[in-house]
């Protein structure tokens, strides 16, 4: 029973890392960017799916189609300082557009709502009781959710001209622009589905987690590592990895100690880097 209880926790904490992952795939896989601030707009989901809930009470899964508007005007601002920025410096004016995005939304964020933690359980729709556990609704939304998400991501990639278009790109985006795709376009529509994706990541997962102005940075590092261990610009991969890493981390927090829990991305990581080739998936 107290296995059958972990490999559930697992399951479900790694959908959310998932989540994270399926968007961070995206922008690294298609767009060539390691935007450091994809953590960091997933913890502004959160902190929005809070206001709303504290504040105004409002469902936060009320908020989701006019969230993915504003995050979708935020992510083609976004792109377009990644463009501007990495054809006059390059892939380092990149990472340092990124970093400087990432300390200036937690500064942001600490300075609105303060440093302590916080959370909230306003948002009460139920829950399921599995294996001697009783499981709140919005966690299964959340896994669901993620499920959906990379399936759907999954078709469009594979079955659709635009998905093919970002493929391409994916693969080689000098080979592309040769056959006539528009690559700066197709790589900013990666980059404004991954904030998208990365914002409406925070206000699924907001109900049922600690929210602190730094909480971004956690759920970088797991995203690397969901995207190494499932393949850069593998949707699929990512949700694949994403579960595999939450499992062996409550597997480890259950039978060893709770700091395996910071520890085990990191270790699949570094293992990955050293032992497996990377290579860009679509």
């Amino acid at each position: 029973m107290y296995l059958a209880q972990l490999l559930l926790v697992g399951i479900l904490s790694g959908a959310v890392l998932s989540l994270v992952g399926v968007g961070f795939t995206l922008v690294l896989g298609v767009g060539k960017i390691a935007n450091f601030a994809h953590g960091a707009l997933v913890g502004v989901g959160m902190y929005a799916g809070y206001s709303a809930a504290k504040y105004a009470d409002i469902n936060p899964y009320l908020l989701l189609i006019p969230a993915a508007l504003v995050f979708a005007v935020v992510g083609w601002a976004v792109a377009e300082m990644f463009e501007w920025r990495g054809r006059k410096i390059g892939h380092i004016g990149e990472l340092v557009v990124g970093l400087a995005l990432l300390l200036l939304i937690n500064g942001a964020l600490e300075v609105v709502f303060g440093a302590d933690a916080r959370t909230y359980s306003s948002v009460d729709i139920g829950s399921v009781k599995a294996f001697g556990l009783i499981i709140p609704a919005t966690q299964i939304i959340a896994a669901s959710f993620t499920f959906v998400v990379a399936f759907v991501a999954y078709l469009f990639i594979q079955q659709t001209r635009w998905g093919r278009a970002l493929r391409a790109v994916a693969e080689n985006p000098n080979a592309a622009a040769l056959h006539g795709i528009r690559v700066p376009i197709a790589q900013r529509v990666a980059v404004v589905a991954s904030i998208v994706l990365a914002g409406l990541s925070g206000i699924i997962i907001a109900p049922f987690s600690v929210m602190t102005p730094d909480v971004g940075a956690g759920y970088l590092i797991s995203a690397f590592a969901v995207v190494i261990v499932g393949g850069v610009g593998n949707t699929l991969g990512a949700v694949a990895a994403g579960l595999g890493i939450g499992v062996i981390n409550s597997l480890a927090a259950g039978y060893l100690s709770s700091v395996w829990t910071t520890l085990t991305p990191l270790l699949l990581l570094l293992l990955f880097l050293l032992v497996r080739p990377v290579k860009v998936q679509a």
